[in-house]
Order: structure tokens, then C-alpha cells, then sequence
């Protein structure tokens, strides 16, 4: 039974404000601390805009999003708002249209948000209605051993009339008490329950191993791939040089898909760059073309190869687990950005350093995912709005410019239906190949 409260205990955070015509949403960036933490959950209730009083928090859509910023000014003669995040230096770019306001924060919970998020997510019913099963089994399992408690006290009753004995009625009466609540019918409905939610705990249980089993030969696959291609070595301090080199004569000969290889240095990414006929190809594909439920990190199959174009799209899978690109959403800190301004992209022909140059969460439809071969006035469009509104700050010299190629790193982000997360950097050449210095010309 405390297994099935708990399920329930769960899920109030989420369905009960509902019920009461409150919106909820998980806080999954910095811009309100330290008054809203990250993983909070904040409740929105409707109100007519024109009543939202300065230094209120409301929630708006932008774009695909969800916001929750602090109201700086509410111009009621124009119906817009000027908003700011408490953690931003400035206020927000542009202002929130009235049509825009979804409600204003009326309360928020530390740590709840993702509590919700995790049992909102497919993984999380899984093992939410896991739960479930197994209480209610537990409890039609307790039930039984009561009756069987019951009909052995009853047995006991009639050996002891049978010689005679006098038997307390209080005693009896609780035992006919035990038997009317275990009918035939009662019995019958029990055990098609019980087989039924059997099943359901076997078979989900099934998935939850089947997938774990999966991560488990995705991690030993990638592992092994980092340790038979990939040697490290040490990087001059400038940071002009990777700190790693690959063997891409042998994985060209395993799989001539691979474009290149993604590092970066204190992080986990460290994985192969592929590009297949289609973007479905490397979906659920490793680098050696074998079914793998990770996928690869791989380039849009639009993109030209070599990473000659404009813009190159580079895609790779949001584990639970932290690995493949999961980690890219750790760029929305200014602190972990410093840390780790750029990555690189290694190549049979060419290395480069990607310099990084701003970072956000999009929606999957995005203007941004839109591939430009050329230089034209198109991808300088392209490079202006890609360039708003970045999570971080770019340190100094790290700056974009018309002529050079860029990569967009791209991930799925759960903050909301479709949400994306890119990171956006500039292809830097360096003087190597693979991690090997190339040697200069005569």
C-alpha cells in the first residue's frame, strides 16, 4: 500500500494544480537565481495582463519556449512587457506581446520540477507504473496471507469445538469478518488482477533490463573504440594542437562513413563523427554500422563532405546516462563555458579547433537547422540569428566572421515539446591531421 500512495504522492505535484487551472513547468536554466533554483517546478495562474504589477515573475512563450522572467515594466498602452531574468546583467531583448503571457508565477517548488520531468519522460512511466504493479501485487499478495491466516484460525476453531473447547466469540467474529471479504468472486477478480499486473511487471521490467542491457554495450562499444583509435598526447599550452590523436586508417578501413572525430578535453565527448545516405542511417547505428540504441554522433547526410560547407549540423543523442551529446547543455552556464571555450573536430586531412560561439535551446523547427553551402547573404542571416542570444558570453578573440565554416552541435532537450539545445562554433584550422602535425611546405 505505501508502494501505491507513493505512486500517487508523485503525481499530485503535477495533476492536482492542474486540476485547479494552474499551468506547470520545470525551471531548467539559471536566468532567476538564486530566487527560482534550477529544477524547481513553478506554478502559473491565468491573469489579465494588464493587471501584472511590476517585479512579478510571469511565464510567456517565446518562439517554442517557455520563460519565466521578472516584469521590469508593463506598457499597457503598447500591451507589452519589459522583462529581465534576475541572474541576466540586462534586460531581455525584446519585449513580451500580451498574446504572449501564459500567466504569472504564483508559487515555485526547489527540486520538484525534475522529479516531474523524470516520471513524465517514457523511462519515467515505465518505472512509475512498475511501481504501481508491484504494490498492488504486494497488496493482493498481503490479502492472501491474511485469508490463509483466516482459514487456518478457522480450522483451528473447529478442532477445538470439535473436543469440546470453548471458543472466545470476538475471535470468530473477526474470522467471518476475514471470510465475507474473500467471496468467490472476490477470488476470482483478485487472481485475473494479480496474472494481469504479473505481466505487466515482467514485460516492463523486460524493456527497463533490455535497455539498461543496451547503454551497457553502447558504453563497452565507444569505450573500446577510444581505447583501439584514439591515443593521447600531450597538447603545448597554447592550445593550438589536440591533446589526442586517431587512427583513422583503421576506422576508415571498418567503415568508410566516418567523417572525423569530435573531442573535447575534460568532458566525455570523445566519440567518432559519422555521415550516412540518410539522417536515419547513424539514428540508432554505431560507427562500425552494427544496431546500437546510442546511435552515432553524426553530420547532417545534406551537408557535403569534409565539412565544406557554410555550416555543417552535426547530431548525436541526449543520454539519461550523460554520454554522447548529452552534456551540451552544460554550455548554458557562463562558468562551464570558460572552462571549456572550445572543442575539436579531427580529420583524416585536416584538424580544427571549434571555437565556441553561443549557445541556446530551440525548437526542432528551427530556422537555425537550415544548411548553407555558401557564403552568401543567406548564411550571413543565418550567422546573425544564431548568434543572439547565446547562454554564454564568448571570451575575448572569439568572434565569427562571414568567411569562415561553422559547425552546429545539436542535441534533443526535454525542456519543453521538441526542444533542441545547439551549440554553435567556428572551424579553426590547425597545422594537423588526426592529431599528427602536418608538416610545413618548402
Amino acid at each position: 500500500m505505501v508502494l501505491i500512495i507513493g505512486v500517487f504522492v508523485l503525481t499530485l505535484p503535477l495533476s492536482i494544480p492542474r486540476l485547479m487551472g494552474y499551468e506547470v513547468y520545470e525551471v531548467i536554466s539559471g536566468s532567476m537565481e538564486p530566487d527560482i533554483p534550477v529544477g524547481s517546478a513553478i506554478y502559473v495562474r491565468s491573469v489579465d495582463a494588464a493587471e501584472v504589477q511590476v517585479d512579478e515573475v510571469i511565464a510567456f512563450h517565446e518562439e517554442d519556449a517557455v520563460v519565466a522572467h521578472r516584469v521590469v515594466e508593463n506598457r499597457i498602452d503598447t500591451s507589452e512587457f519589459v522583462t529581465k531574468g534576475d541572474a541576466n546583467s540586462a534586460e531581455d531583448l525584446n519585449p513580451v506581446a500580451y498574446d504572449e503571457l501564459i500567466g504569472v508565477v504564483a508559487l515555485h517548488v526547489p527540486l520538484v520540477g525534475r522529479a516531474m520531468t523524470l516520471y513524465a519522460s517514457n523511462v519515467g512511466k515505465v518505472y512509475l507504473l512498475l511501481t504501481l504493479a508491484c504494490g498492488v501485487m504486494l497488496n493482493i499478495l498481503a490479502d492472501r496471507l491474511r485469508r490463509r491466516r483466516s482459514q487456518k484460525l478457522r480450522e483451528e476453531v473447529e478442532r477445538l469445538r470439535a473436543e469440546g473447547m470453548a471458543v472466545d466469540e470476538k475471535v470468530m467474529a473477526a474470522v467471518s469478518a476475514e471470510e465475507r471479504r474473500a467471496s468467490r468472486v472476490g477470488e476470482w477478480v483478485r487472481t485475473v488482477v494479480m496474472v494481469g499486473l504479473a505481466l505487466i511487471f515482467v514485460g516492463s521490467g523486460a524493456v527497463v533490463a533490455f535497455v539498461n542491457w543496451q547503454y551497457h554495450l553502447s558504453d563497452d562499444t565507444y569505450n573500446a573504440a577510444k581505447r583501439n583509435y584514439t591515443q593521447e598526447v600531450e597538447a603545448p599550452a597554447a592550445s593550438d594542437k589536440p591533446a589526442v590523436q586517431i587512427d583513422f586508417e583503421e576506422l576508415l578501413r571498418i567503415n568508410p562513413d566516418v567523417q572525423g572525430w569530435i573531442y573535447c578535453e575534460g568532458t566525455d565527448i570523445n566519440y567518432p563523427v559519422m555521415r550516412g545516405e540518410t539522417n536515419d542511417t547513424y539514428l540508432r547505428h554505431d560507427y562500425r554500422g552494427e544496431y546500437n540504441v546510442r546511435g552515432s554522433i553524426f553530420v547532417d547526410a545534406e551537408n557535403r563532405p569534409d565539412f565544406a560547407d557554410a555550416n555543417t549540423i552535426i547530431y548525436g543523442h541526449h543520454m539519461s546516462s550523460g554520454t554522447m551529446f548529452a552534456m551540451l547543455e552544460d554550455w548554458e552556464s557562463q562558468a562551464y563555458y570558460e572552462e571549456h571555450p572550445y572543442m575539436w573536430l579531427l580529420t583524416p586531412e585536416q584538424d580544427y579547433q571549434i571555437v565556441l560561439l553561443s549557445a541556446k535551446r530551440v525548437s526542432a523547427y528551427s530556422d537555425l537547422y537550415e544548411i548553407h553551402h555558401e557564403h552568401d547573404e543567406g548564411f550571413n542571416q543565418f550567422l546573425a540569428e544564431v548568434l543572439a542570444e547565446s547562454d554564454f558570453t564568448p571570451v575575448a578573440g572569439a568572434e565569427a566572421d562571414q568567411n569562415s565554416n561553422y559547425v552546429l552541435l545539436t542535441t534533443c532537450s526535454y525542456a519543453f515539446e521538441s526542444a533542441r539545445y545547439i551549440i554553435f562554433g567556428k572551424l579553426v584550422p590547425v597545422s594537423s591531421a588526426g592529431g599528427v602535425a602536418i608538416p610545413a611546405s618548402e
